[in-house]
């Protein structure tokens, strides 16, 4: 149990929660029967010539109805609820930090090649890449809750422009830039604030393009796009 990943954790209990909410929904009739009326209902419908869309939506509903009745399907949810909260509070005190140190790319082929990327998503946890080197890929990730921090201030970037996206649930997002580069931001939040070096903006539900630095002479531009539902996003120089 011990050498058990947090994954297999979470996907034996995954198992373990459908396979009690089968066992009640089967020992206790006022769930079993809806249960195999709507299944009824939605194999006749999708076995007739013409469907009908009424079969269809009552099946639907008598299917729904138990599982959402069922106990084991509210205590899953309440577990999740509190892990969630707890790996939350886990992030809140260490932050992910991403350092990227880059080298040159490889010249590029006619073939297509599949590769996973270096930075990937993480919904709970942290990720910390410091001191590693690698190819530059354009980076897009997907965050859950936390605080995401990502250095690119040891990065080679390649001639002309670069593209940063970052999406996240919950959790403020800082983005630290090399000095030469020019960047264009843009941000969209339901909450929070967007910072980009001096100037701050409050956000509520609001989608804002920004051009900091209209440096038509630089060599590298960075793109950075942010999706942040609730949290603040900082882009600074170092």
């Amino acid at each position: 149990m011990k050498n058990m990943s947090k994954t297999s954790l979470i996907g034996w209990f995954m198992l373990i929660s459908a396979i009690g909410m089968g066992i009640e929904i089967l020992f206790n009739w006022r769930l079993f029967i809806p249960l195999v009326i709507g299944c009824f209902l939605l194999y006749t419908a999708k076995n007739r010539r013409k469907k009908s869309s009424a079969r269809l939506i009552i099946g639907l509903f008598l299917i729904v109805i138990p599982i959402l009745s069922s106990a084991f399907l509210k205590f899953f949810i309440f577990v999740a609820v509190i892990y969630a909260l707890i790996e939350y509070s886990k992030t809140k005190k260490h932050s992910r930090t991403i350092v990227v140190q880059t080298v040159e790319p490889e010249p590029k082929s006619s073939l297509f090649k599949k590769k996973q990327p270096f930075i990937k998503n993480i919904l709970f946890g942290s990720q910390k890449k410091v001191n590693e080197v690698f190819e530059w890929d354009d980076i897009n990730i997907q965050c859950g809750l936390g605080d995401t921090v990502v250095d690119l201030g040891m990065t080679m970037l390649p001639p002309g422009e670069s593209t940063v996206v970052i999406r996240s649930f919950i959790g403020n997002v800082q983005l630290l830039v090399p000095f030469d580069a020019s960047v264009v931001v843009n941000h969209s939040g339901i909450s929070g604030k967007l910072k980009v070096f001096d100037e701050e903006t409050e956000i509520f539900n609001s989608n804002i393009i920004y051009h900091p630095d209209s440096n038509e002479e630089a060599v590298r531009t960075i793109k950075i796009i942010t999706n942040v539902m609730i949290g603040n996003v900082e882009v600074r120089r170092i």
